[in-house]
């Protein structure tokens, strides 16, 4: 089989199926991308067993049809440095040939696409649609919490609750937990949950055009996204998600108000004076202020602020780790952040100060032990 296409596009596809391949594939095959032709379509699959995508690219003047696998690494290493010129593919005796009008000619060995594991197929119990748009924000608004603790691999993915016209996107690592809900979602199915990897997200994100109206389907083992030029299949993380309900605050009796921009720039600059081993930063609040302090008794730093505020409450002395913090503080999009408080022993419920349409977002910090 013969075809033409540009660089530009296949560096496209090239980019969304390459997270796919493994660089320690367990199976030899598994080095390599599957090319299948079709008519004018060129449908280029990179897995690693867990994860699979499928990206489309267009060709042009093609003669004959079928399929060939090539090595991943040294395709994408060719395409990346040959110029935004159409390029012809020709796959002969073993090999496929790559050439094209000024550049020279360049021979990768082909491999048998019988070789290739099966692509797995995805036949959705429920499924769903949103927009590129509301994708995004539910997975950037939460994944940030997600456990990197291989010993609990129930929470290094992403919870996904859907029920009628509700879904719920919930991350936590035990230490700080962000639950994302919309109520504007097209799905009539039964109750259902499921944990999506981080990994197979980060890659959805990263290849999400705005245009994009990607349709979820959720089979027993597996979930896909698909939008019109690629299919996403990652297998599901086995196991029952925490009962994360039952850790969310319900009544709160403090109300901290506070400028986001403000209470960052506090926290980014105190807590450069904070231990390198528990990043613990202390808030004293009062009814209109905050002083902000943390200190590293190891080498005698020390760093405090103290910034304007509201607050209805008791006075109270609260650590947090400042790193943990700041990742929930930049997901806050409006000018001022809520803090709902009780004790320097219970998690504090984090928010913006508006919600936006059909949605409820919140986050909850655990605090650490005051020293």
């Amino acid at each position: 089989m013969k075809f033409t296409f540009t660089q530009s596009s296949m560096a496209k596809g090239l980019q969304k199926v390459m997270g796919a391949v493994s660089n320690k594939a367990p199976i030899p095959s598994l080095s390599n991308l599957h090319l299948m032709l079709d008519g004018s379509s060129l449908k280029m699959t990179g897995t690693d067993l867990d994860l699979t995508i499928t990206a489309e690219v267009e060709v042009i003047e093609v003669e004959g049809e079928g399929g060939v696998l090539v090595n991943a690494k040294r395709f994408q290493e060719i395409i990346r440095e040959l110029p935004d010129v159409p390029l012809e593919m020709n796959v002969q005796d073993g090999n496929v040939v790559l050439s094209g009008t000024g550049i020279g000619n360049y021979t990768i060995p082909a491999g048998n696409i019988s070789d290739y594991p099966d692509i797995p197929k995805v036949d959705p119990q429920f499924s769903f649609d949103l927009t590129a748009d509301v994708l995004r924000r539910v997975i950037t608004k939460t994944i940030f919490a997600v456990s990197h603790d291989e010993m609990r691999p129930i929470l290094t993915g992403l919870l996904i609750q859907l029920r009628p016209d509700e879904l719920r996107v919930v991350a936590t690592d035990g230490h700080r937990l962000a639950r994302i809900v919309r109520h504007d979602i097209n799905y009539q199915g039964e109750p259902r949950d499921v944990t999506v990897p981080m990994k197979a997200l980060n890659l959805l994100m990263k290849n999400l055009s705005d245009d994009d109206q990607p349709v979820i389907g959720i089979a027993q083992s597996r979930a896909s996204f698909k939008t019109a030029t690629q299919t996403l299949i990652t297998r599901l993380i086995d196991g029952n998600y925490p009962k994360y309900e039952g850790v969310i605050p319900t009544s709160n009796p403090g109300k901290l108000l506070a400028g986001i921009d403000e209470l960052i720039s506090a926290v980014k600059r105190v807590s450069i004076f904070a231990s390198q081993l528990s990043r613990q930063i202390k808030f004293k609040v009062d009814n209109a202020t905050v002083e902000i302090t943390a200190d590293d008794p190891e080498s005698g730093a020390r760093g405090e602020e103290t910034i304007s505020c509201e607050y209805t409450g008791d006075p109270l002395l609260i650590a947090y780790n400042a790193t943990y913090l700041m990742d929930i503080l930049r997901q806050i999009d409006t000018e001022e952040v809520i803090f709902e408080l009780a004790t320097s022993n219970d998690g504090a419920i984090i928010k913006p100060t508006s919600q936006r349409d059909g949605e409820d977002f919140i986050m909850l910090l655990m605090p650490i032990r005051l020293r």
